[in-house]
């Protein structure tokens, strides 16, 4: 004979002291497992490791430099591989860069085929800072040496910079140009020579331009964070043996900042108040 079982009780309808923990016990391992999945994928913040990290040194890149085996010791014995671009492209020099020992120093370098010659044109120079700080930046100022066929040289120029501040990063630094007007160019080698290690660059800049700059919201410059150097002041930059140099052939809008450029200190006047009022006594 078979004993009638009683009906199934509904656990969760029951509000009995150990649902209650147990309700309390779920919640708690719920909350502290999304805790720790929070802790997981948190990334440490990049803004300030970059902030940390000390900026390169000149010393220890002429060290490095001075250290190096040439591969190279006169201008025939260089690689050429490469076209000169059509448009300005970064190239950058580092101390994993080939040495050569030429002109009896030593230097990282980059070579160029230059186009078939049909009539005068010029390469553009672009050097960036190596530091955010302008006070222990230093430069990649280009030496550029223009070879025959024969790997002669035609030309040796030490490029000055000048400096051309742009609400674009991009087209903000060192500007610089040569001109190629010899129908026998056939090679272009950029180097650093001894007189451009042992020279600077006058750059001035403040820090207003771009660190504290007041533009409305509704107007499309809102978003625009400049990522050039701020600092303080005019500086005489030194120039070093490694770093980033943007070239190529010449543009328009590189050769705005390159015949607009800030090439030294200006010259303090009387304002402009004497110059208009000396102008409108001579109407």
């Amino acid at each position: 004979m078979n004993t009638p079982r009683a009906p199934a009780r509904d656990l969760t309808s029951l509000n009995t002291p150990v649902l209650r923990i147990l309700r309390l016990t779920f919640l708690g391992t719920v909350v502290l497992l999304a805790g720790c999945s929070q802790a997981v994928v948190k990334l440490p913040v990049l803004g300030a490791a970059l902030e940390a990290t000390p900026p390169p040194s000149r010393d220890s890149a002429m060290k490095r430099l001075d250290e190096a085996t040439p591969c190279c010791h006169v201008w025939g014995d260089l690689p050429f591989h490469d076209a000169l671009p059509d448009q300005p492209r970064e190239f950058t020099l580092d101390k994993f860069s080939p040495v050569a020992d030429l002109d009896g120093g030593r230097t990282h370098f980059l070579t160029f085929i230059l186009p078939k010659y049909k009539k005068p044109y010029r390469v553009v120079f672009q050097a960036q800072p190596s530091a955010r700080h302008l006070g222990n930046s230093f430069l990649l100022a280009p030496t550029v040496t223009v070879l025959n066929a024969n790997y002669q040289p035609l030309s040796t120029t030490n490029v000055p910079l000048c400096v051309y501040i742009s609400w674009r990063p991009s087209m903000s630094g060192g500007f610089g140009a040569v001109e190629i007007d010899n129908p026998n160019a056939q090679y272009l080698v950029v180097t650093t020579s001894k007189q451009q290690l042992a020279a600077t660059t006058y750059w001035a800049q403040s820090p207003t331009s771009f660190s504290n700059v007041n533009v409305p919201s509704a107007s499309p410059l809102a978003g625009i964070r400049s990522a050039a150097p701020v600092s303080t002041g005019d500086f005489q930059v030194a120039h070093g043996p490694e770093g980033t140099l943007t070239l190529g052939k010449m543009t328009p809008a590189y050769a705005s900042a390159v015949d607009n450029g800030l090439c030294g200190k200006p010259t303090v006047g009387a304002g402009l108040l004497p110059e208009l009022r000396h102008a409108l006594q001579n109407l």
